[in-house]
This record gives structure tokens, C-alpha cells and sequence, in this order.
């Protein structure tokens, strides 16, 4: 009879301590699986550097995330107060063209001169992008 006890106490311990056990694995599953969503969502942010020129003075540089494959007047329009003329950009954070001096902007993507408008220009990871109001 003790014997029987014995052994119905050993298996009853054995039920619970595996019921925590699984429950443990389960909530290291689920964390886990919360860890690759987040790893996934920061894959998909990219990373830019924006910098503002008048002529050669510097007027602004930022550090911008943005959505890979985003259109540079998308970002521009979410991180700068721009002015534009059907997808011209004219102004941006103030610093307007000025059509009497002939003095427009003009960007490039990794110093390279983009024959597309801001609204055609697709940003990728690690773009380097510069406007200049520059005289012609």
C-alpha cells in the first residue's frame, strides 16, 4: 500500500513539474518569435544623410531612417518644411530659389547628379544626399 502511494505521489510530481516545464518553453517560444519580428521591422528601416547647402556653407545635416526604396520627396516632405512646384522642389526649411540670381536647387545622390526629380529618386541604405541652391 505504501508503495502504491509512493509511486502515484512520484508520477503526480512528474505531471506538474512537466506542465511548468512547457509552459516555460512556451513563453521562451513566443518571446522569441517576438525578437524576430523586431529584428525584421529594423531590417526593413534604411538610413540617410541629408545635408543642406547654400553655395558652400552648410545649412543643415541629418541623420534620417526612412523605408528602403522611399521616394526622396517622401522623406524630404516628412523631415523638412519643403515648398514644391509640381514635384520642383523650391524651398526647403526656408531657404527658397531665387529666380532673379538664377539660383536654384540641386541635389546629388553619393555625389553623383541625378537627371530625375525628387519624386522619381528612390532612396537606398546608406544614400548620401546633398541639395544646393547653386548659381547658373
Amino acid at each position: 500500500m505504501k508503495r502504491r502511494d509512493l509511486i502515484f505521489a512520484l508520477l503526480l510530481s512528474l505531471m506538474l513539474f512537466s506542465g511548468c516545464d512547457s509552459k516555460q518553453a512556451e513563453s521562451t517560444d513566443t518571446s522569441q518569435s517576438s525578437e524576430k519580428v523586431a529584428a525584421s521591422s529594423e531590417k526593413s528601416a534604411a538610413k540617410t544623410i541629408i545635408t543642406l547647402l547654400d553655395g558652400e556653407k552648410e545649412l543643415s545635416k541629418k541623420d534620417l531612417s526612412f523605408k528602403d526604396g522611399e521616394s526622396l520627396f517622401d522623406v524630404l516632405k516628412e523631415n523638412y518644411s519643403i515648398e514644391d512646384d509640381d514635384g520642383m522642389i523650391t524651398a526647403i526649411d526656408g531657404h527658397a530659389q531665387d529666380a532673379k540670381n538664377n539660383k536654384y536647387w540641386v541635389f546629388t545622390i553619393n555625389d553623383e547628379q541625378v537627371n530625375v526629380g525628387a519624386k522619381d529618386a528612390k532612396l537606398k541604405n546608406g544614400d548620401r544626399v546633398v541639395f544646393k541652391l547653386e548659381q547658373f
